[in-house]
């Protein structure tokens, strides 16, 4: 599982523009790009170029700030950033202080019909402890940092993902999504870039991290403690060991739980991975999720839909 790379060190854009006393309302929802989406066992990635070099990375809204590995920065030749460092946190809560490296231009997509230029950065550097023998090879991840400028909308079964600008300074504006027929919607509460959405799970509320870097469902020891779950109960269920980009091991077990609810929407006799989360969250809705549903996570109205 792909986990926390939290930076303090951001891609920035900046936009030039003049702001009038009494101008009329802006209502603004267009693609920014439309972007192919794999999804290799769990890992969902999209092509990009740095430099003008493909690669791939991991698309990860759990993850404050994107990551660049050691393999890629060899392979890209990208040099250090003296100015930056960035405090990064793995799933087991031990923070550490890794280095940056510039990049000169980040593109999103790899044909110019369809890329979106990010420009110049920087980006810590990490071990990602998994990932896809793919090509371009995958060589990092991409964070909030980079995802939360737009609305997101995922579309795993036909790989795809659309980021679209969103500017509503009006009530009287057409809000997301761009779809037809019926989904569910429910609010999401931001935090450093990050979207968590409520839940309840076997009669208790938690608190549950949108998080594509995450490959299953991940319900948190300490909630399972709370639902009267005891670790001895757990170690009955199946279950290994993973790890996370501080690459220190944790125990994890699939437990056969009664009933998810989330906006208003109910899975009964779900399986569900627990492991522990320091993350401030109870559970983490990983790329399974992704996969099984029609998402547009908006950052813009800060609600999530799905169907």
């Amino acid at each position: 599982m792909i986990r926390r790379a939290l930076s303090a060190a951001l891609f920035i854009g900046m936009a030039l523009g003049t702001t009038a006393a009494h101008a009329d309302p802006v209502c603004e929802m267009k693609r920014a790009v439309v972007l192919p989406l794999r999804d290799d066992g769990g890992y969902l990635s999209v092509a990009v170029t740095v430099n003008g070099r493909a690669a791939s990375m991991i698309v990860d809204t759990g993850s404050e700030g994107s990551l660049m590995t050691p393999a890629g920065v060899s392979a890209l030749h990208l040099p250090t950033d003296p100015e930056h460092r960035t405090m990064m946190q793995g799933p087991n809560g031990s923070p550490r202080l890794v280095p940056n490296i510039r990049i000169q231009d980040l593109r999103l997509g790899a044909t110019p019909a369809g890329e979106l230029p990010l420009g110049a950065g920087t980006m810590a550097v990490g071990i990602l402890p998994g990932s896809p023998m793919i090509t371009p090879p995958v060589f990092g991840l991409l964070g909030a940092d980079v995802l939360a400028d737009y609305d997101l909308e995922f579309d795993v079964p036909h790989q795809r993902l659309t980021l679209w600008r969103v500017r509503l300074d009006s009530r009287l504006c057409q809000p997301p999504p761009a779809w037809t027929g019926h989904w569910t919607t429910t609010p999401v509460h931001p935090k450093s870039g990050r979207l968590t959405v409520a839940f309840t799970l076997d009669g208790h509320a938690g608190t549950a991290l949108l998080d594509s870097g995450a490959r299953s469902h991940i319900v948190s020891t300490d909630f399972a403690h709370r639902l009267g779950l005891t670790d001895d109960q757990l170690a009955l269920d199946p279950g290994g060991l993973t790890s996370g980009v501080d690459l220190g091991e944790r125990q994890y077990h699939w437990h056969h739980f009664m009933r998810l609810e989330l906006g208003g929407t109910v899975w009964t006799r779900p399986v569900l991975t627990v492991a522990p989360v320091h993350d401030q969250a109870d559970m983490l809705l990983g790329s399974d999720w992704f996969a099984h549903h029609e998402i547009w996570l908006s950052y813009a109205t800060e609600q999530l839909f799905f169907r």
